[in-house]
Formats: structure tokens, C-alpha cells, sequence
């Protein structure tokens, strides 16, 4: 029985935070019901977008993410993570509005890599991910591989296109294929694994795609909360 009252800071975007809530669930060992967390979501949707704050000045999300944090105050959860990557460029400012354990997706992935001797990564992400560096300032020995600059042109594609793009519900098709010749792209590189370095990312591709492990933070730092792990 898991008695830990667990936070899901989400809404960016709905869809990858009912997924990851599914996965939180899935992966749970339980005989019943009260086996599970109680868990609370905060899911807004409308939380400015991260990248375009990041990297063309747009509105900051950052109020409404620190309003998120507060809600879940309220709600007196023990600990809580956030269903998107690029919204961890504004963890270190959120953090001391937690009155509970925030965890960072990046250290669980990190504590996951070097438990597996993984030495080069090849990272898929938004474009505002890759210029904060935040998976290489987080990844501590481990080299990081991002796409050339078409071929990024074309995650970001496969990510926000408002005909094809996952954000806006295409899990399947021209974006799936996108990812796939970007992360195929990584691995001639030398890449040993794949990050799903996005949450729409890593909701529609699995390990099958490529003919090395994809490793997903959202899904590492869910196991991790499961099992209880010291971060």
C-alpha cells in the first residue's frame, strides 16, 4: 500500500498529463483500490507555452506555475513532479514555493543512466530544452547529442504542428515518422540511447521505434516515486 499523497503539476499539455497520471497508475503493484496513491492534478492548460517564453520573450509561465505549486500546498501532498521537460528551466525558482518534495525529472534520469553505464545520449526535446542546456547541466558525465538544425526543425514540427503535431492530438503519422528519422539520426551518431526530452515526445514513441533503449524521465521519476527512491 502506497500511503504518500502524490502532486502532478500538469496541463502542458492535457493530454501527456493524463497519460502520465495512467502511467503512475499502471505501473503501481496493487491488489485493490486502496493499494494506489491518492493523487492530486493540477492541470492548466492554460500555462503560457515554455518555449516560446524562453526563446522569443513570450509570457512567462512562471506565476502560473508557482500558483500550481500553491494549490497543491493546499492539498497537503508529500511529493509532486511536473509533466514537462522544458518547464524544468524554471524549477529552481518554484522549488521554495513547495511546501513538499518537488522532484526534478533530470536527477531521476541521471540516477537512472549512470546506474546503467550509459555514457552518450541522443536527445529529442523542444528547441527551448536544448538551448538552456538543461539536460547536459543536469546529466553529470554523460554526453549529450541533439539533432542538426533541420532535423530539429522537424521535433518541433512533430511536436506543435496544428495539423500533424501531437499537441494537437496526432500521436500517430507524419509526426510519429519525424521522430523516429531524428532519433535514427542520433543513433548514427553514436548515441547508445534515445531521451524522449519532451513529454509529447516520449508519449508516442517506444523502444521498438529504434534498435537501441528509449529511456523516458517522466516514466523513470514516476518508478522512482513508486519505489520510493532517495533522489
Amino acid at each position: 500500500m502506497h500511503n504518500n499523497r502524490i502532486g502532478i503539476i500538469g496541463g502542458m499539455g492535457p493530454e501527456a498529463t493524463a497519460y502520465y497520471y495512467t502511467q503512475l497508475v499502471k505501473r503501481t503493484h496493487a491488489s485493490k483500490d486502496q493499494d494506489h496513491f491518492h493523487v492530486m492534478i493540477d492541470a492548466n492548460p492554460k500555462i503560457p507555452d515554455r518555449t516560446q517564453a524562453i526563446l522569443n520573450n513570450g509570457e512567462t509561465p512562471l506565476p502560473y506555475l508557482i500558483e500550481s505549486i500553491e494549490r497543491l500546498n493546499l492539498l497537503n501532498v508529500d511529493k509532486a513532479f511536473i509533466t514537462c521537460i522544458t518547464s524544468h528551466y524554471f524549477f529552481d525558482q518554484i522549488k521554495p514555493h513547495a511546501q513538499f518534495e518537488l522532484i526534478h525529472a533530470l536527477d531521476a534520469l541521471n540516477k537512472a543512466l549512470h546506474q546503467a553505464n550509459i555514457k552518450k545520449i541522443g536527445l529529442l526535446a523542444t528547441s527551448g530544452t536544448i538551448k538552456t542546456q538543461l539536460f547536459p547541466k543536469a546529466l553529470k558525465d554523460i554526453e549529450v547529442i541533439v539533432p542538426n538544425e533541420s532535423s530539429q526543425a522537424e521535433v518541433m514540427d512533430a511536436i506543435y504542428n496544428p495539423q500533424s503535431g501531437i499537441k494537437s492530438g496526432h500521436t500517430e503519422g507524419i509526426a510519429l515518422k519525424q521522430l523516429i528519422k531524428a532519433g535514427e539520426a542520433l543513433i548514427a551518431q553514436g548515441a547508445e540511447v534515445i531521451i524522449g526530452g519532451c513529454t509529447e515526445v516520449s508519449m508516442v514513441l517506444r523502444t521498438e521505434h529504434f534498435n537501441v533503449k528509449l529511456y523516458d524521465p517522466m516514466i523513470v521519476t514516476i518508478d522512482s516515486i513508486i519505489k520510493g527512491d532517495s533522489l
